[in-house]
């Protein structure tokens, strides 16, 4: 089939350095897209504002548009307007809702996750209380710290992703933002176990204009849905509202460009044509990270 990354984004990359091992630094995932054609691509950590890290990245490696993010989890204090001012100065196209410090789902990563929050274990082993976020109110309503946020997000003309929160925080977020007319809502990794939506689920966000994303690990690596199910999902919701990443990055797995092409691949041997691939690759990433 080719090269199917020329001009491609991948918004859901994990480089190193990082609190984890990764497969790739961001200077050599920058000199492996180059190499693809690739347009650009997301520097997420989960623990780190990666603004500055994507800056230097591109200075070295210019023809690649490396993108800079912020992570709401504890270290940048959670849900911080403060952090969020800050890395939209120094750069950030993305901002994720909370995920490891979730608070409907922190018990849960620290049963079955240890190596990715050996951090939180550490303290609260040492009677450290570690703190976790909701982004809704009792009565369901977005807490004054996630409004402001969601403020920042919409005057930086940045892309809000959802992270790890659960479907009433996540339509809670979608309905104000369509109230606002934002449309920079990106749905993180919808066809994962944890944050799975159903097709139903995804056509209500699209409706209240909100972005799609289908991982490459979902289906092959973690197994959170079949292949099958997952194009189906695709179809259902329509290429021109999908975004199509990897999530890649863990050391023991493929590099995150191996795996995208081999997700373009599946995509297209599922039926969907080379326009709507390039829809999901290309076009969309774009709209919502370019300035």
């Amino acid at each position: 089939m080719g090269n199917l990354l020329e001009g491609a984004y991948d918004l859901h990359i994990h480089c190193g350095p990082d609190v984890v091992p990764r497969s790739v630094s961001g200077l050599d995932m920058a000199r492996r897209a180059a190499a693809r054609g690739m347009r650009g691509f997301a520097i997420k950590a989960h623990y780190d504002c990666t603004c500055q890290q994507a800056a230097l990245v591109k200075a070295l490696v210019p023809e690649v548009n490396t993108i800079g993010t912020l992570t709401m989890n504890s270290t940048v204090g959670g849900v911080n307007p403060m952090a969020v001012e800050m890395a939209a100065r120094t750069g950030a196209r993305i901002v994720w809702c909370p995920t490891f410090d979730s608070a409907s789902q922190q018990k849960y990563y620290l049963e079955n996750l240890p190596e990715y929050i050996v951090m939180q274990s550490k303290l609260l082993g040492r009677g450290v209380e570690v703190p976790s976020y909701c982004l809704i109110d009792q009565e369901g309503s977005l807490t004054r710290e996630m409004s402001d946020v969601l403020d920042l997000v919409q005057e930086y003309d940045m892309v809000l992703a959802t992270g790890h929160i659960t479907h009433p925080e996540t339509f809670a977020l979608a309905k104000e933002a369509h109230r606002r007319g934002f449309h920079k809502l990106l749905i993180t990794h919808a066809d994962w176990s944890f944050t799975h939506y159903s097709i139903e689920e995804k056509l209500a966000l699209v409706e209240l204009g909100a972005m799609i994303e289908h991982t490459y690990t979902s289906p092959a690596l973690l197994h959170s849905v079949s292949w099958e199910e997952s194009f189906r999902e695709m179809r259902a919701v329509g290429a021109e509202h999908i975004v199509a990443s990897t999530d890649l990055g863990q050391a023991k797995n493929v590099f995150p460009d191996e795996g995208l092409q081999f997700y373009a691949e599946k995509i297209l041997e599922a039926g969907f044509t080379r326009e709507e691939l390039r829809q999901m690759l290309v076009t969309n990433p774009a709209v919502l990270v370019e300035l």
